[in-house]
């Protein structure tokens, strides 16, 4: 691989030395988000992780390796002179971030020049995107990241994660996008949609599916009489082509007596990797229509963590994978798509001695509490790997709805020294205060996420039971046995 150092960072967008101070600057849009093709040094090392979620819609998905060192790679259908850049940090342990990087372009995927080089860059906190500005005129198909994150993890991995990229090139389409009124609305409710398109569009169509349509042209009213969850959007048109962009969740209709009509779980597909071994023939068994499992397990957990159903987080998949796999379970994925990964080997070793009644009360109970990492809420700038009390909150909230649902019963609560080992450590404190103090607390407890300056584990239980926690940590050890 031939490298060239080619361009130099600059605090602002360079605008063409032809241009006047009184010319409007270049409108940049992400080539990534109109296809291209996408490859990787290490592609995937987790289902639901791997390169392809840097160039998705959404800022929550993200690619882990795990490797230190990474490249990764976009080719675009057509050359483009890319203006500027971004990377977002993911949503996991900060040491996993990338810290030094370079950015590379190519006219054939051989020969490369340097585009940009980065050293001993720190986020600001989790996914949280910081943008870089170009010096570039020249328009290459093929765009590479070259990244090394800074050390080790306080798991001893050193893992590489990252969670969106974007390339910014300059465009004279009409790119779409538009504000609405509101985001929640009752049936009837007139709601407004404006556009707000870059490069004066001279034609508007709008999709407003369910809905019914008033105006046209750049704003319209639009009104829809059946609670649910609609989508909205908008095609633009101007001299030099098209634009367009969707919303699937973008409007809620909610009947404020009848809170839960018109929630729709979403779509779910089953993946059995392994379906040859003991543990698999024994989940399609007992669980034939897995589907229905996961779909009846979401309607009664969002009821525990949500008040109705415009609150719920939205998504389009669920996937449960089925493989042969050291760890029991775990959560993948992004906000737009969930995996949930199960293990074939779990049941087939451990669980080979069990009746099959309680094999499948234990599955269920599994599906409770990964389904809940789906929906409940994440505390503001916080990261699962780099805050104990993130993990105790995330995996006791996990455990809580779980032992609330009744799904704890081969479980039970024992005597420790902390409220942050997270899972039933954590879960069976939060049910004794759930118990004891406040019947919404599992309510609460997620919106303090939402609620919270500043989140802190402490700080969210004291907040809601008005006690500090030290010593309801000691109310609650007391409770137990002491065996």
């Amino acid at each position: 691989m031939t490298i060239k150092p080619l361009v130099l960072l600059t605090p602002w967008l360079l605008i063409s030395a032809c241009s006047t101070v009184n010319t409007a600057p270049d409108v940049l849009r992400d080539i990534t988000m109109s296809g291209g093709n996408i490859t990787g040094q290490y592609p995937t090392f987790i289902d639901g992780e791997g390169v392809g979620e840097l160039f998705d819609d959404s800022l929550l998905s993200k690619y882990l390796s795990k490797q230190k060192s990474a490249w990764v790679q976009f080719e675009s259908p057509q050359s483009e002179v890319v203006r500027a850049y971004s990377l977002t940090s993911a949503n996991d342990a900060p040491a996993r971030d990338p810290v030094s990087w370079s950015l590379l372009a190519s006219q054939d995927g051989d020969s490369w020049q340097v585009l940009h080089r980065v050293e001993q860059h720190r986020f600001d906190g989790r996914t949280q995107t910081s943008r870089f500005e170009l010096d570039n005129q020249q328009a290459f198909r093929f765009y590479r990241l070259d990244m090394t994150q800074g050390g080790k993890t306080p798991w001893g991995d050193e893992y590489l994660q990252l969670a969106d990229i974007g390339l910014y090139a300059s465009t004279k389409l009409p790119l779409a996008g538009f504000t609405q009124s509101q985001k929640i609305i009752a049936p009837g409710e007139v709601l407004t949609l404006t556009s707000t398109s870059k490069n004066a569009p001279t034609a508007f169509t709008w999709y407003t599916p369910g809905g019914v349509q008033r105006g046209s042209g750049e704003q319209i009213q639009v009104s829809y009489t059946q609670p649910g969850v609609y989508g909205v959007n908008l095609q633009t048109q101007n001299r030099h082509g098209s634009d367009f962009t969707e919303r699937p969740f973008a409007v809620k209709v909610l009947d404020s007596t009848k809170p839960w009509l018109g929630f729709k779980p979403p779509q779910v597909t089953i993946n059995f990797e392994d379906q040859s071994s003991e543990g698999a023939k024994r989940l399609m068994r007992l669980m034939p229509d897995l589907e229905a499992d996961i779909n009846a397990v979401t309607h009664q957990l969002v009821k525990r963590l949500y008040k109705h159903f415009a609150e719920v987080p939205d998504f389009e998949q669920v996937e449960f994978q089925l493989k042969w796999m050291d760890t029991l379970a775990y959560r993948a994925g992004s906000d737009k798509k969930m995996v949930i990964a199960f293990s074939s080997k779990y049941i087939t070793e451990r669980l080979k001695d069990q009746a099959d009644e309680q094999v499948r009360y234990e599955l269920l109970g599994v599906l409770w509490h990964e389904l809940v990492h789906g929906y409940q809420l994440m505390p503001l700038n916080r990261s699962y790997g780099g805050d104990p009390g993130v993990h105790a909150y995330i995996e006791g909230v996990a455990d809580l709805v779980r032992i609330q649902a009744g799904y704890h019963k081969t479980r039970s609560p024992k005597r420790s020294d902390s409220w942050l080992g997270g899972y039933t450590n954590t879960g069976f404190f939060l049910n004794y205060l759930a118990t004891t103090y406040e019947p919404d607390f599992a309510y609460k407890f997620n919106q303090s996420a939402l609620t919270l300056d500043d989140w802190s584990f402490e700080k969210a239980i004291q907040s809601i039971i008005g006690k500090p926690i030290d010593i309801l940590w000691a109310e609650y050890q007391q409770s137990l046995p002491n065996s």
